[in-house]
């Protein structure tokens, strides 16, 4: 199977869809730096094949060591235990210059929930008013320590170890989707309905079911490849769904049901029944 997660990446760069500020979280520190790093070149990159960075051109060539006036990497100081303030300004400066290859000016920084305070407020600015093509790119592995207002201004991307490639049974999935289409195609069950049927039969795992389902109608969209999905065998109903229910409401609902998993993460317990009903309605 192909990377899912740089392909969802470049499908959207295709798309002219790429959102600014990027969250990727997982538990493998290094799959974090090799996905941001992978994407970094193919952005770069003056030649840049269907899915991978020429590794051979002056920008490909300049990334490598470290020397690409574009691209900015933030990262702990050996002798210190967080990302300062001084670090971030670098990371304004930076932005406020106009590219110098007429591409993308993209800033990489981990551990983001190393950032102390003063350091995460000033980050907040870029966040909510980045420059022209400028792309910042935040690695966590622990997300559940970084403001909320930072998260909440980042379209995330769990990107799983190979060892969390292992997929469930795919039967809760399928009645997800089963419900879906009896709202979107069939129009015999209201949204309201769905919701109330979703928080009754999963009570404790709605959201993670959910949003798995959501993760593949959205790569579904941009990619129109069984081979990007995680549940390739569900392809006919993922074309058929993310066509009928669009890219725009995809992203919507899925922005809040990841937010409402993050407020579950540092021990908020929202109202499940609230937060799906303004998710889909």
């Amino acid at each position: 199977m192909k990377n899912l997660a740089l392909a969802k990446l470049q499908a959207l760069s295709k798309a002219n869809s790429l959102p600014h500020a990027w969250l990727f979280f997982g538990s493998d520190q290094t799959i974090l730096q090799q996905l941001a790093l992978q994407f970094s070149s193919w952005l770069l990159c003056d030649n840049p094949q269907d899915s991978f960075a020429c590794g051979a051109c002056k920008a490909c060539t300049m990334l490598a060591v470290s020397a690409h006036p574009d691209f900015c990497s933030i990262t702990l100081q050996e002798d210190k235990q967080s990302i300062l303030l001084d670090d971030v300004r670098e990371l304004n400066e930076f932005l406020n210059k106009k590219s110098q290859f007429g591409k993308y000016k993209i800033v990489l920084l981990y551990p983001a929930e190393k950032m102390n305070l003063a350091a995460a407020n000033a980050l907040l600015k870029n966040l909510e008013e980045p420059g022209p093509d400028s792309l910042i790119i935040l690695l966590s592995s622990n997300p559940n320590l970084l403001l909320k207002t930072i998260v909440s201004r980042c379209q995330q991307l769990n990107v799983a170890t190979p060892q969390q490639n292992i997929l469930p049974a795919p039967d809760e999935i399928r009645e997800v989707y089963n419900d879906l289409k009896t709202v979107y195609i069939d129009q015999r069950m209201t949204k309201v309905e769905l919701v109330e049927l979703l928080v009754k039969r999963w009570p404790n795992e709605v959201l993670y079911w959910f949003e798995l389902a959501l993760a593949d109608l959205i790569v579904c969209i941009y990619t129109q490849d069984p081979e990007y999905l995680r549940y390739p065998e569900l392809y006919t109903d993922s074309k058929a769904l993310s066509s009928k229910i669009g890219a725009t409401q995809l992203w919507q609902i899925m922005t809040k049901v990841q937010q409402a998993r993050c407020s579950y993460g540092v021990g908020q317990r929202p109202n499940l029944q609230l937060i799906l009903e303004d998710a889909v309605l």
